[in-house]
């Protein structure tokens, strides 16, 4: 056991963790710079790209031979260093790190870190070709074409917040271990089948001895109408948050999106066990490796969420508990904020949040997010939504107090000595302009201003004025200040419709 962690502290020093971080992005950019380079100009998505690229059969020809390719160089880098890279974050006592899930990688439309960035130490995201490992293995060319550039383009993204040279990255990309280990999945696979058998009682309300009892039983549903009829609580039955169709119909639609191949002659109760097996198999994935990074789980999809918090309230019944409450209620809220109250937080550009790294503001701010909150998540730890008002209260406030600091300075800043200086600048013109930033040239507006108004003495001016620059200057930089900064910002820019003719 010592020479074990003898070997893990020696491999750590030898391969740091900004190493692994500018590595991995190296690889992607060899293939991925020039086309992310031309969708940044031309001001488009990875998503609308993508859809280019796997819509155009001579791309589809040229790009497809080259994924297997990447893809093992991808596989062969993390078998390497990614058990590293988790040790780094995994001996990072004192950091929070935040580690995403319930889908392939963050939306294309956003960046993540933006909004999570202001309360975790890390963000962990998924690599998205590792995660994507059975969509390159069994789909059709089109479809891996759309997959292959839409990663590529996304992972890029994250490069400045994850190789700029910090103690710990702002954004780590990390390698789901399990998909590159032979049976490395079995104890996903173990723990949704446990989740899946609690989630069909409940849909059933019917007890299952064991997953064997309950795989006859879905099998026995050979009709669409005959599972429909056997359904109890229609409230634990989710195909998507969007859909708003039939049973039927949302069962026909999520039908449509599982690969041909798979189908064959499987009943509508087989589909509909694999699609709740799916689901549960995700957030158990989640859960592990929040554990592994001593991490708090970040979801953003609503339909992977809803299948977490049931996921949560099966645990709850087992007495599990492998995360930090707190972090939960206060990541779902920044993610929550972001779509509504609070838009700007979705939108805090990467220079910002490397500075408040630097300014070492990100503990008051985190102080500042969770007040108060742990009391509430103590009187009940499942509604989420007060604690998200409670978190924008909180942010309202530091923001409110830091305007206030502002305006008092602002009025300070037209006085010297008592005496209002407004006409006086007005008299002075440039002249006075010019002794307020110290500059020893004065001219006759000064002269003629003195005379009239008896302005402070301009010995006393320069000091005064440098006084007050120090305390705004401390305003600007102090945490709340950083963050008051990013909140002013425009962000409003939208991503255009028209997709390019050539990206090539």
């Amino acid at each position: 056991m010592i020479s074990h962690f003898e070997e893990r502290d020696k491999l750590k020093k030898q391969f740091s963790l900004n190493e692994i971080q500018n590595t991995y992005f190296q690889i992607v950019e060899n293939s991925f710079k020039p086309i992310f380079e031309k969708m940044t100009k031309e001001k488009v998505n990875a998503h609308q790209v993508a859809s280019f690229y796997s819509s155009n059969d001579a791309l589809i020809r040229n790009i497809a031979p080259q994924i297997n390719r990447f893809i093992n160089n991808i596989y062969d880098f993390w078998r390497n260093v990614g058990d590293i890279g988790c040790w780094h974050l995994e001996d990072s006592l004192d950091n929070l790190n935040g580690v995403y899930g319930g889908d392939l990688f963050p939306s294309y439309n956003e960046n993540i870190a933006s909004k999570c960035g202001i309360y975790t130490d890390t963000l962990v995201l998924p690599d998205p070709f590792v995660r994507s490992k059975y969509v390159f293995e069994t789909s059709e060319d089109s479809t891996r074409v759309y997959y292959f550039v839409k990663h590529g383009l996304n992972v890029l993204k994250y490069k400045e917040l994850a190789c700029t040279d910090l103690i710990y990255p702002i954004v780590a990309i990390l390698p789901d271990m399990q998909n590159l280990e032979d049976n490395g999945r079995d104890i996903i696979r173990v723990l949704g089948q446990a989740d899946t058998l609690i989630h069909a009682q409940k849909i059933f309300d019917a007890n299952f001895d064991d997953e064997e009892e309950l795989a006859d039983f879905f099998k026995s549903l050979d009709t669409i109408e005959k599972l429909e009829n056997n359904i109890r609580r229609k409230d634990r039955v989710l195909f998507d948050t969007d859909w708003n169709c039939s049973f039927k119909d949302n069962f026909r639609r999520y039908k449509d999106t599982l690969p041909k191949n798979i189908l064959g002659n499987i009943t509508p109760g087989e589909i509909f066990h694999s699609h709740i097996f799916s689901r549960m198999a995700i957030s158990n994935e989640l859960l592990l490796k929040s554990r592994q990074l001593a991490g708090v789980p970040i979801i953003e999809a609503p339909t992977s969420w809803q299948y977490f918090n049931w996921k949560l309230e099966y645990d709850a019944l087992r007495a599990e508990n492998h995360y930090s409450v707190d972090g939960l209620h206060i990541l779902k809220g920044l993610n929550d904020l972001s779509h509504t109250d609070m838009p700007w937080i979705g939108n805090i550009p990467s220079e910002s949040l490397i500075e408040l790294r630097k300014q070492d503001a990100l503990h008051e701010i985190r102080d500042i997010l969770g007040d108060s909150i742990h009391e509430l998540i103590e009187t009940n730890p499942s509604n989420f939504n007060i604690t998200r008002d409670k978190l924008l209260k909180n942010i309202d406030n530091s923001l409110s107090m830091h305007r206030k600091k502002i305006d008092d300075l602002r009025q300070r800043k037209w006085r010297f000595a008592g005496h209002d200086i407004g006409s006086w600048i007005v008299m002075g013109g440039i002249e006075i302009a010019a002794a307020l930033t110290g500059t020893p040239s004065w001219g006759l507006g000064l002269i003629a201003a003195n005379q009239a108004l008896d302005p402070p003495k301009l010995k006393e001016i320069p000091e005064t004025y440098r006084e007050i620059s120090a305390e705004s200057e401390a305003i600007k930089k102090s945490p709340v200040g950083l963050l008051f900064k990013a909140s002013n910002n425009n962000f409003s820019a939208h991503d255009k419709k028209i997709i390019p003719t050539r990206f090539s």
